[in-house]
């Protein structure tokens, strides 16, 4: 009896006070080349964050990381990188190592939004796992990445919209006129 009792008491403290892992944040994903992923996290003064990005297969990885929010991916029509990227002034590192890693430490007073740019330029599909390490001197951070997706808004296209528009009054004259005559 005095043995049950007191495994029910441990299974109760286990349920109440969980096991607390201090591990880094980790994301597998699986993309095509020419895909991307993006990531942000906000960095306070003298945060480390440290990015490391391996593979399973083939591909060419590529690791940015931007002080701005980032308005385009980066990647041509043909699915190759935009060189452009490399003189942007909002990226602040870049990795295009086989296995990309990044470790930065946040200056300035106040805090700032970073974002994470991961592309597969060539030998995909590929699958890749991203861990990110973010420290405040000595103590693990438990902060996790969010995934941010880029605004695409297109605009209308003012010929699909003027046939529409012009197939809609037809219908509705033609319905008119056959009404008009019954």
């Amino acid at each position: 009896m005095k043995f049950k009792k007191i495994t029910l008491l441990g299974v109760l403290v286990f349920l109440l006070f969980p096991i607390i892992n201090a591990t880094a944040f980790s994301y597998i994903d699986y993309i095509k080349d020419g895909n991307y992923v993006f990531f942000l996290l906000d960095l306070d003064k003298d945060i480390n964050v440290e990015f490391n990005i391996t593979h399973e297969g083939d591909g060419n990885f590529t690791l940015f990381l931007f002080n701005e929010r980032p308005t385009e991916s980066n990647v041509k029509e043909d699915k190759s990188l935009n060189n452009e990227i490399f003189s942007n002034p909002s990226t602040v590192k870049y990795s295009l190592d086989d296995d990309p890693y990044i470790n930065y430490t946040a200056p300035g007073p106040n805090p700032k939004i970073y974002y994470i740019e991961i592309i597969l330029v060539d030998g995909g599909p590929d699958t890749f796992t991203l861990t990110s390490t973010i420290t405040n001197g000595t103590h693990t951070l438990h902060k996790d990445l969010t995934r941010y997706y880029l605004p695409i808004i297109p605009g209308f296209q003012i010929e699909f919209l003027l046939v529409t528009l012009t197939i809609s009054v037809g219908l509705i004259l033609i319905l008119y006129k056959r009404r008009r005559k019954n």
